[in-house]
This record gives structure tokens, sequence and C-alpha cells, in this order.
């Protein structure tokens, strides 16, 4: 009994290597080979997105099927998301712009994932495509069988790298000259990797998802406290800092998907295997009642960043993934109301979800979502409405990183009758002749130093009440540094002010007459504070700005809000200098 036993694992381990040794040397001809021999960028995508997705399903298949059905499995997971690859790389001229966008190879890997353990239970003897517990068993069985081997791979390879290092020692070059050989590594990582796998299948009793169930288990209540911590203080705090950017909305969204995975753990395929004690079953619930709340918070996020600034394939994006996000809490928290069967009615949502989510997936690889094209119409409808000016419309978004629609895009700017039509068109030459992002920049919206201060004559507020700026106060800045000053003073703080202030204030005894303190906007929602330049001398320059008492980056748009409102005052800083000679010495606070 054992020998037929022991000859069936060498034969599937021999099995694993094989499929392993040929995607190894499949990725080694589309890496070295085809490149060379084929011109149509587009066509090495379509075989790379279909290879790529082929192998590593059918390695990941084989083991819960034999090989024919696991060999259908991975075909029908992995070629039509690479011909929906294959579709949408007709949004950009090129598919490096293409493969950099990163969208479009997310959606295609979203897909290829979660297809696959619904087409490993579908073609399993009594299981099925919508049976909760083989779905969960094989997705997470998939995870923990590639990590397992990938860690199995890389220890290999250090082996390798000592044993080649060691025999360096004696002057053997044996290692080195085998992977000289241009196949070799590729196919050698292959091969190990194939029979990790094959290993790992056999040692399914022992190399199991159990142990990180139980261990996320543990966080439950962790992550209980601090969304709720996060959720009482929110209305003390205020929403300024949650609604500064899309970093926000991306923790809140990141937050909700752990909260998701841990309810997932909690739950496991049944209610026999489930979380037993009360407490636990709880903060369970409780956690499934805070995911929409998260999710409508960063859903916010985003909608106040996109008001702000028009729409862009990353807050497309981050949009998509929230509301993906929100449906999932909206059926957490639904079943929990419930409460009869909430459980059973948790697991039945992940299945719906994930089949949605694949759908979405499909849908942004097709032109019905092509963020490119509805970011560009997006940009150029806000400016349009009058909502972006010239200046601000920022054309090397719109025409450099949103392919084919941005070029589009940019023919309909030249072609438009608006009232600043020149200026569009000087900006848009710019944009044409431009090599670089910087170089448009400081080319294509330059303002100049008489504009630049044309517009702190008009926009710059001074405080105290009753200040008059001193004639030479702008005189020896940089024109650069005034453009910076006139941004900042186009902008808007929350209070509906100007982005720029200016206090004069007698801040340095020795230095006769007020130092000029400017506080502007770079952002919305950041601002700088600077010492303005007023004597050419050196000993004239101005003086170094500490912070003291204040928090980095507590410098914002409320600090200009506060100086206009004229809530400050002078007071003594309490520093003393040790003078030696000519030196004086001074400890920074």
């Amino acid at each position: 009994m054992t020998k037929p036993h022991s000859n069936r694992i060498a034969m599937d381990r021999l099995m694993f290597a094989l499929i392993g040794a040929i995607a190894g040397a499949a990725c080694y001809v589309l890496v070295e080979i085809l490149p060379e021999q084929i011109e149509n960028e587009r066509l090495l995508l379509l075989v790379a997105a279909a290879a790529g997705g082929f192998f590593a399903a059918l390695l990941a298949a084989i083991g819960p099927l034999p090989l024919s059905r696991a060999a259908i499995a991975a075909a029908v997971s992995a070629l039509p998301p690479a011909l929906l690859l294959y579709w949408a790389s007709f949004r950009f001229q090129g598919v490096e712009a293409f493969l950099e966008s990163l969208h479009p190879p997310v959606a295609y890997f979203v897909m290829v994932t979660i297809l696959l353990p619904f087409l490993i239970a579908l073609q399993r003897p009594g299981e099925g495509w919508r049976n909760y517990p083989a779905l969960f068993d094989q997705s997470w069985n998939i995870v923990v069988r590639y990590a397992a081997a990938w860690v199995f791979t890389g220890l290999f390879w250090a082996v390798i790298m000592l044993s080649d290092a060691l025999f360096g020692l004696v002057g053997l070059t044996i290692i080195q000259d085998l992977l000289e050989l241009d196949p070799v590594p590729y196919v050698l990582t292959g091969a190990v990797l194939g029979v990790a796998l094959a290993v790992v299948v056999e040692l399914s009793d022992y190399v199991s998802p159990f142990l990180i169930l139980r261990l996320l288990r543990l966080l439950l209540p962790v992550v209980l406290v601090v969304t709720a911590v996060f959720l009482v203080a929110l209305p003390v705090q205020g929403l300024s800092n949650l609604f500064g950017g899309l970093s926000a909305a991306a923790t809140l969204m990141a937050m909700a998907l752990g909260i998701a995975t841990l309810i997932t753990s909690a739950l496991d395929h049944s209610n026999q295997r489930a979380v037993e004690s009360r407490a636990m079953r709880a903060i369970t619930q409780a956690l499934a009642l805070t995911m929409p709340v998260l999710a409508a918070l960063s859903i916010y996020a985003i909608w106040l960043r996109v008001r702000e600034y028009g729409q862009s394939p990353d807050r497309l994006a981050a949009l998509t993934f929230a509301l993906l996000t929100l449906g999932y809490g909206l059926l957490y928290a639904l079943a929990v109301i419930a409460r009869k069967h909430w459980m059973a009615r948790i697991r039945s949502a992940n299945i719906a979800m994930a089949l949605v989510t694949v759908a979405v997936a499909a849908l942004w690889l097709t032109p019905l979502v092509n963020p490119q094209r509805i970011s560009a119409g997006n940009q150029l409808a806000r400016f349009e409405a009058g909502d972006v000016g010239v200046d601000d419309l920022d054309l090397w978004f719109i025409g450099r990183e949103l392919g084919v629609a941005g070029e589009a895009a940019l023919a309909r700017l030249a072609a438009m009758d608006h009232p600043d039509a020149e200026a569009l068109g000087a900006r848009l030459v710019a944009l044409n002749e431009a090599d670089s992002e910087y170089r448009f920049n400081r080319e294509g919206s330059v303002l100049g130093a008489d504009a630049a201060r044309a517009i702190l004559a008009d926009k710059l507020v001074l405080r105290p009440e009753g200040a008059v700026l001193p004639a030479d106060t702008f005189l020896n800045s940089a024109a650069q540094q005034l453009e910076r000053y006139a941004k900042g003073c186009t902008l808007t703080t929350p209070a509906g002010n100007p982005g720029c202030v200016l206090v004069l204030a007698d801040l340095v005894p020795g230095r006769p007459g007020p130092e000029p303190l400017l506080v502007f906007l770079t952002s919305q929602t950041n601002a700088s504070l600077e010492a303005v330049r007023t004597r050419p001398e050196p000993a004239g320059n101005a003086p170094p700005i500490y912070l003291r008492g204040s928090k980095y980056g507590s410098i914002g748009p409320q600090t200009i809000d506060a100086l206009i409102a004229g809530d400050f005052r002078l007071a003594p800083a309490g520093i003393m200098s040790l003078n030696v000679g000519e030196a004086q010495i001074i400890l920074k606070p």
C-alpha cells in the first residue's frame, strides 16, 4: 500500500514541476524572445495576459481538481479577462502608457482571482458555484498555498545564492555558469514553485487557513474599539482632516475592507465553525454596523475631491471601490438588523458582492466604463461651465495622461470658442512643445513677476487693520517666488477669504521696522509661512522661522482665517542668547 501511494505522490510532484517549468519557460519566451520577434504590442499583451493568468490559475486549481478540469477552470478564468484587457488597451496609443495607468491590470487581476474559486467549486462533485463552504475554503486555500509556495521558492533561491558563494571560495563556478543560461532562472523558479505547491496540496490538512482565520478573530475587539473611538471623536474633532484628500478616503476604505475580512473570518464557512461566544458574535455584529458608515464617509470625501478638482481615473477608481465597499456594508448591516439567520445572510452577501465585483471589473475593461474618457469629459465640462480658468486647467493631465480620450479633449479645446481662447491657445502650444511636466508648468503657466504683483496688490490682505504695505516689500522677491504667492492668493480659504495674508509685526528688535510675515495657500488644504525678503544685502535677508508649541502641518487655511479675523497677539518668546565676542549663540526652541 505504501509503494503505490509513494508513486502517486512522486507523479503528482513531477506533474506540478513540469507545469511550473513550462510556465517559467513561457514567461522567458514572453519577456526575452517574443518582444524581439513581434512588433504588435497589443498582441503581446493579449498573449502575456492569457498565458500568465492561465498558468497561475492552473497551478492553483490542480489538487482541488484533476488536471483536465483544472485546465478548463484556468482557461475560463484567464482568457475572457485577457481579451477584455486587450480591448481596453486601445484607450492609449501605446501599451506601456496603458499599463502605467494601473487600473486595467488591477481589474484583470480581480476578475481572474475571484472567478477561479467559483469555477473550481462548480466542477467539484457535491459542491457547486453557490456553495459558500466550498467557495470559502477554496479561496482561502489558494491564498495559503501560494503564500507558502512562494516563501519556499524564495528560500530555495537564498540557498542557491549561498551555495554559489560557497563554491566561489574554492573557485567553482558551476552554479554561476548554469544560471547565466538565460532560460534557467525562469524554468527553475517555475519548477520549484510547482513542487512547493504539490507538497502544500499533499499536506493540506496541516497547511491550511485554519490558524490564520483563528488569529484574525483576535483582532475583532481591537478593531471595534478603534472604529468606535474614531466615530465618537469625528464630530468632536471636526471634518477638516477627514475630507482633505484621497488619502483619508483610502484609509477609510482600507479600514472597511479590513473589517469585512475580519467578519468573514469570524463567520467562517458555516455556523459550526463560526465564533461561538456571545461576546464575539456581538462584536462581529457591531463591526458590521460600522461598515456602511465608513464607506459613506469615504464616498463623501471622494465626492468633495471631485467637486474641487474634477474627475480623474484615480478618483473614479476610488469611488468605484468605495461604492463596492458600501454595498458590502449595507448588506452586512441589513443582515444584522434582520437578526434571524444573520450569519447565513452575510455569507450570501459575500457571494453576491463577489459576483458584482467581477462584473464591475469587467465593465472597467469595456467602453461602458472608460475612466480616461469620463475624466476628460468632466474636465472639459468644468472648463466650459467656468468652474476652472485657463491657468488652472490641467492640460498636462488631460493631454499626456488620459490617452486617446485626452488627445480628443485637446482637439475640442483647440476648436472651442472661449473668451480666453488666446491664452488657452498659448498654453496648448506650450504643451505641445514641452518634453516634461516640469517644463510645461514653468513655460505653460508662468504668471510673470508683473502679473503676480498685480494679483498680490488686488488680493493680499494686510494685518493688523490699517497696516500699509511698504513699497519695497516684494522688491527683492524672485519671480518664481512671487508666482507662488500670487497663486496662493487666488485660492480661497474655508471661510471664503483670499488665500494669503501678510502680517506686519516688529518681531526682531535689532532690525528697524516691522517684519513682513506672509501666510499663503499652497493647496486647498495646506499653507506655507514665510518671512518676506525685503533687502538685497545679506544682512537684510529674511530671518529663519521656528515654530514652537505647534505640530507639524498646523499652519493651514485656518491660520489665514484666524489672522484675517484678528485672532492673534504679539508676545515675548522668552529666549536668551549667549554672546561671545561677535558670536551670538541661540538654542533653537
